[in-house]
């Protein structure tokens, strides 16, 4: 069944390109559209997401963005994925990500500082943060989604793609976003932002419909009953929901620190059981179309260790109390920084058996 039907456009893309590429004259330049014949993976389709944590804080010294930059590329280079989507990145990592070689070898970016064509974006400029993609595999087109509620775009990337040579091209979308943050007042917010990113992605500028579509971030569902916001039509990724929490208080020993010591997730200090869950699924990443078989995914978390061996086996600093107290923003960056707030998650997509319709050579 495709996913495209013709309806109202109603949410139009910003613009739209084919991405950047690093040229042999040394210069991130507009790449060509993936118009060739279309990628033939053999295996599954290999997308990452992570929330890099933005680095805008006062408190370098406590978040320590150089080092966590240093482990945010090493471990999205160890991944070798086919498309990477970020969120909160700035320019700061945006200008790191493009510095990487292994990024300037193999992927094709979806916005990069200085190009007229992606000023309208809140990842290249400064004071701020947004999204981003990379792809090993050459986009027909990347296209930018504004956010209902906010300066923020989500971006997405089209890919033509084989299971084998005698298979027919199928037509994937992979975007990256993230919806505001906050428990129970943002909910209704995040809900126009799912639906109406769904409606942008069923109406693309292109209007040759998806055979299937990949939506990826951090979403920011607070509580498992904010599912309901998901769209008919779209699905989880059993394999992904299976890896559980993906901020956890418990288990990433820099939240402590990051966060003030009375918080929403600590009763305001009162403790634990007057707030919010301190350990939610915030990333998620949801499918539509049936050029996919996601019942068949693999996925793992990754950044989900800290950075330097003194944090590694230490228990997680109690949420209340002195002890809390003592330490709170007061140990070394080598006993608590992780790469995030966030865990990333890496998961193995294979394209679905059978022949969709063609959309040509």
């Amino acid at each position: 069944k495709r996913f495209w039907t013709p309806c109202v456009r109603m949410a139009p893309a910003v613009s739209s390109n084919a991405g950047f590429r690093f040229s042999a004259g040394g210069e991130w330049v507009l790449a060509e559209a993936g118009a060739g014949p279309a990628c033939c993976l053999g295996r599954p389709l290999r997308c990452a997401t992570l929330n890099c944590l933005h680095d805008l804080s006062h408190n370098k010294e406590l978040l320590q963005p150089p080092i966590r930059q240093d482990a945010i590329c090493s471990e999205l280079a160890a991944l070798d994925a086919d498309v990477i989507g970020l969120n909160e990145v700035t320019l700061s990592l945006l200008q790191r990500l493009l510095h990487e070689q292994w990024v300037r070898d193999s992927y094709v970016v979806s916005a990069v500082p200085g190009e007229p064509r992606c000023s309208h974006l809140s990842t290249v400029q400064s004071g701020t943060f947004g999204n981003l993609l990379l792809s090993k595999i050459a986009p027909e087109s990347v296209e930018y989604f504004d956010q209902p509620g906010g300066d923020k775009q989500s971006h997405a990337m089209v890919l033509r793609l084989r299971g084998s040579q005698s298979e027919e091209p199928r037509r994937v979308a992979v975007c990256s976003a993230h919806f505001t943050a906050f428990p129970w007042l943002m909910e209704n917010r995040r809900r126009a932002q799912l639906s109406h990113l769904s409606a942008a992605l069923a109406t693309s500028s292109d209007g040759g419909g998806f055979d299937a579509c990949i939506v990826m971030g951090d979403f920011n569902f607070h509580r498992e009953a904010e599912n309901a916001s998901i769209p008919v039509g779209w699905s989880e990724v059993r394999a992904v929901v299976a890896l559980g929490d993906t901020w956890d208080y418990g288990r990433n020993a820099m939240l402590a620190h990051y966060l003030p010591l009375r918080n929403i997730y600590n009763g305001l200090g009162l403790g634990a059981s007057f707030g919010w869950s301190s350990s939610m699924r915030l990333d998620r990443i949801l499918v539509h179309g049936a050029g996919l078989d996601h019942d068949a995914a693999e996925a793992r978390l990754f950044a989900d260790q800290p950075i330097h061996e003194r944090a590694r086996g230490r228990a997680p600093l109690p949420q209340v109390g002195p002890e809390l107290r003592a330490a709170h923003r007061a140990l070394p960056w080598q006993e608590y920084l992780h790469p995030s707030d966030h865990f990333g998650i890496v998961v193995e997509l294979p394209l679905a058996a059978g022949a969709p319709p063609s959309h040509g050579e």
